[in-house]
C-alpha cells in the first residue's frame, strides 16, 4: 500500500477523535493544555467512538481501500454513506456527552466514590459562577482600591485569569452602605481592576425594607 494512502486512512480513523475534540474545546471551558496532552486526548476520544460505533456497524469501518493488484498506486478510498453518517451521529454524540460531563461536574460521582477531589471544571471561578450564580444574581465586588460595586451579574469570563464581569443596575458603594448608581447600562469589570473579592447576595438583601 503507498505511503500517501496509509497515511491517508490513518488520518480518516483519528479523525473522529480529534473532532469531537474540537468540539468539547468550543462547547465546555478546559483546563489549558498541552499540545501532548491535546493530541493523546483525540487518540482516546478516537478509540471510545469506534468502541461505540463498530457495533453499529458490524464491526466495520465506514470506507474501505480499493485495491488495483495491477497497480497499488491505483488504490483508492471508498466511503460508505451509511456508515460514515454513523460516525458522524456517533461522534455527535460522544463529544455532547463529554461536554454535558464536563458542564455538570461528572466528578462528583468519583468524589462521592472518594477516588478523587477534583472537578472537570477549569477553576474554582468557574465552579462558584457555574453553579450558584445565574443571571440576575445580586453580586457586591470589593476592588483592590477598596472601592466596591453593586449589581446584577450579565456576563463574566470563562478563565480566572481573566477575572471579569460585567454588572447591570450598577452602583457604587461607600463604607457606610450608601449607594450611588452609575449611569448607563452597565459596568465592565476587567482584571485591571484588581478584585479583591466577590460576594453573591439574596435577592432580597437588595430590597428596602418596608416603613414601620
Amino acid at each position: 500500500m503507498p505511503g500517501s494512502l496509509l497515511a491517508l486512512q490513518i488520518f480518516l480513523i483519528l479523525l473522529p477523535g480529534f473532532s469531537a475534540a474540537y468540539i468539547v474545546q468550543a462547547l465546555a471551558t478546559r483546563r489549558p493544555q498541552t499540545d501532548l496532552e491535546r493530541i493523546i486526548e483525540g487518540l482516546v476520544f478516537s478509540f471510545i467512538i469506534y468502541v461505540c460505533y463498530t457495533p453499529l456497524n458490524r464491526g466495520r469501518l465506514p470506507f474501505y481501500i480499493q485495491s488495483d493488484s495491477t497497480n497499488r498506486a491505483n488504490d483508492t478510498v471508498i466511503w460508505s454513506p451509511v456508515g460514515l453518517r454513523s460516525l458522524a451521529l456517533v461522534t455527535l454524540g460522544f463529544a455532547i456527552l463529554a461536554t454535558t460531563y464536563i458542564r455538570l461536574d461528572g466528578n462528583r460521582i468519583f468524589q462521592w466514590l472518594r477516588l478523587t477531589e477534583r472537578t472537570t471544571r477549569n477553576s474554582i471561578w468557574n465552579d462558584v459562577f457555574e453553579t450558584e450564580a445565574i443571571e440576575g444574581q445580586p453580586l457586591q465586588v470589593e476592588l483592590s482600591d477598596g472601592r466596591s460595586v453593586l449589581g446584577s451579574l450579565a456576563y463574566y469570563s470563562d478563565a480566572a485569569d481573566d477575572a471579569s464581569l460585567y454588572l447591570t443596575q450598577a452602583a457604587w458603594v461607600d463604607s457606610e452602605g450608601n449607594t450611588v448608581t452609575i449611569p448607563g447600562a452597565g459596568m465592565l469589570l476587567t482584571k485591571t481592576c484588581g478584585i479583591r473579592s466577590i460576594s453573591l447576595l439574596n435577592p432580597a438583601d437588595e430590597s428596602e425594607e418596608e416603613p414601620r
